[in-house]
């Protein structure tokens, strides 16, 4: 990225100031604009450019009317996801969420770094107090960067998963395929550097965790497991033995 070097908003001057003001080039204001871009974007990707994987989550998870479903995740209301599970349920489904979206930005915001070593993880103790078997679907819908220890959580994501029933973890990734495909073209590049130039975090520290990773995480508990990569998105299934 820009570590030591000029950023693009060193480079704003007078013709940029003449359209948008001397404050422009406040540092506290660019980075305030480089968070606008980044937060409240979500519900308009899931929303408005990601029906295909919705449904293909949906699918994966089989939902059934009467099913107990849990959904951690982030932006979980705004982007439609318990609504459209209830009408695959026709409305007869019981569903519970954990939102973490406060605590995500407040972990990046305030540099908390998990047991893994990576930014914005943290120790998953939401399900500690749920019985076993209790869940008919766990779908991890834009939160899978977030737990510190995918071993660890797997195995208790599947602890309260009914035999036979499904998980689905997706994700719109900002890890290192999001700078790889903006290296293609300089603008985008560009835009992406400078978007992240004040943030005050860089975007290679942001955490990811790959499909292989997760494979290996989840290998033994459940079956036929699989991945699938779509424009950024990244889906991992599997279903409990049973």
């Amino acid at each position: 990225m820009t570590v030591g070097k000029k950023n693009p908003w060193d480079y704003m001057g007078p013709a940029e100031t003449a359209i948008l003001g001397d404050i422009v080039l406040d540092p506290k204001e660019q980075a305030r604009w480089g968070r606008a871009m980044l937060f409240g974007t979500l519900p308009y990707m899931w929303r408005e450019k990601a029906g295909v994987i919705r449904e293909m989550i949906y699918d994966k998870l089989a939902l059934k009317p009467g099913d107990k479903v849990l959904i951690i995740g982030e932006c979980v209301e705004v982007c439609g996801f318990p609504s459209d599970m209830q009408e695959r349920m026709n409305g007869q489904g019981e569903i519970d969420v954990i939102d973490i979206t406060a605590k995500a930005r407040g972990a990046y915001m305030e540099g908390i770094v998990g047991r893994g070593g990576q930014l914005a993880t943290w120790k998953w103790t939401y399900t500690e107090s749920v019985p076993d078997e209790h869940y008919d679907a766990i779908a991890v819908l834009q939160a899978v960067q977030h737990t510190d220890d995918w071993f660890e959580t797997a195995r208790e994501l599947t602890r309260i998963l009914k035999p036979g029933r499904s998980i689905v973890l997706a994700e719109i990734m900002l890890g290192p395929n999001i700078l790889a495909s903006a290296s293609i073209d300089i603008h985008i590049e560009a835009w992406v550097e400078k978007i992240f130039a004040r943030m005050g975090w860089d975007i290679e520290k942001f955490p990811y965790y790959s499909p292989e990773q997760l494979l290996e995480a989840f290998s033994g508990i459940v079956e036929k497991p699989g991945t699938f990569l779509w424009k950024g998105i990244e889906v991992f299934w599997g279903r409990k033995p049973g």
